[in-house]
């Protein structure tokens, strides 16, 4: 977690006073200070400031792991995804100050809705110093202003989006912070994967998280990014993985027991723990769970649908034989090919 004491790194290491980023914000001094001593809670508009004025992504002290390295052009690219500005503000342009307040804001408004899981938020929620940058994006219609007031994007797609440029700027600097709050959304995931094609570094950064992240839910987030990049050798290792890790097994299963089959997190859990049964004979389950089955954008979603057909006892019927027969003519996952015969044999793909 950031904390006051990582932003008064930065900042000092930007060579900065609480004045000049306060004048940015358009705060008080006497506010970031509290802040900075940790009186007060940081918030991610406070972040979103701190990586604007000091042109760099904020990362939490004390991790055990070191990050990669990074080579300069690429961090530009990453600072550049995540919404940072990669000029101290003092130096813009009246245009790129509005531009970057609207980047700023809309990370912000992103992260709002994501961590609160509601659809809008009221502008009088949005923090003083990005309140320029609200204005700026409901002007141009990148944000949506209700009559009351309410916030929204006008697609909850774009949500997605921000957050995961947010976290794949973390990724691509070697900070796990982002990935070790949360877990992330099957949307989201597909939108950073399409950033870690193409930097193996990022890929070489998940594999060792997804390996041994010191919490389950960053070593999901690392095996569900990894699940959807579309590489056979890399399914096989997500999926040897999640056999041997119980922990983010158990949360993959829930997310995509939640995902594909409609259900309540709540519901969905308790499938995945065993707590729920499902009724014998013909179930409204058996037709999706299949259909996952032929899912070509998420290796370890396949996997899963397999052990939840298993363990929800729904092997038997016909929709799922087909699914099987098809995937054994298309699935290029080795782990997958053994799991799908397991399906067949009637054995747990979890042991095999």
């Amino acid at each position: 977690m950031i904390t006051g004491t990582d932003l008064r790194a930065a900042r000092r290491s930007a060579d900065l006073t609480l004045e000049d980023v306060a004048r940015v914000g358009g705060v008080s001094a006497g506010h970031l200070s509290r802040i900075e001593s940790r009186a007060r809670p940081v918030t991610p508009a406070t972040i979103a400031l701190y990586e604007r004025v000091t042109g760099g992504l904020i990362e939490a002290s004390g991790e055990d792991l070191p990050a990669p390295s990074v080579d300069p052009m690429h961090r530009k690219e990453a600072l550049r995804l995540a919404g940072a500005t990669l000029a101290a503000s003092f130096g813009m342009t009246q245009t790129a100050r509005d531009s970057d307040d609207a980047a700023a804001c809309a990370q912000w408004l992103a992260w709002e809705l994501w961590h609160r899981g509601l659809p809008w938020v009221h502008e009088s929620e949005v923090p003083a110093e990005l309140a320029a940058g609200a204005g700026r994006l409901v002007q141009t219609l990148q944000v949506i202003r209700s009559a009351d007031g309410g916030l929204r994007f006008p697609h909850p797609g774009l949500v997605d989006f921000h957050i995961a440029c947010r976290v794949y700027g973390g990724i691509a600097t070697g900070s796990r912070n982002l990935l070790a709050t949360a877990q992330t959304s099957h949307a989201t995931d597909q939108v950073i994967r399409q950033f870690v094609e193409q930097d193996p570094q990022s890929t070489r950064s998940l594999a060792a998280w997804m390996a041994s992240g010191d919490n389950a839910v960053l070593r999901v987030n690392a095996a569900g990014i990894l699940a959807k990049v579309p590489s056979a050798a890399i399914a096989d290792s997500v999926i040897r993985a999640l056999r041997a890790d119980s922990a983010s097994r158990h949360l993959y299963l829930t997310a995509v027991a939640h995902r594909v089959l409609g259900v309540p997190w709540a519901q969905a859990l308790a499938l995945t723990s065993g707590s729920e049964s499902v009724a014998a004979g013909p179930h409204a389950f058996t037709a999706q769970l299949a259909d996952e089955l032929r899912n070509p954008r998420d290796a370890a979603a396949r996997w899963c649908s397999a052990v939840l057909l298993h363990d929800l006892g729904l092997t038997d019927h016909q929709s799922v034989k087909a699914a099987v027969a098809h995937a054994l003519h298309t699935e290029s996952a080795r782990e997958n090919l053994r799991t799908m015969a397991a399906l067949l044999a009637g054995v747990n793909p979890v042991t095999t």
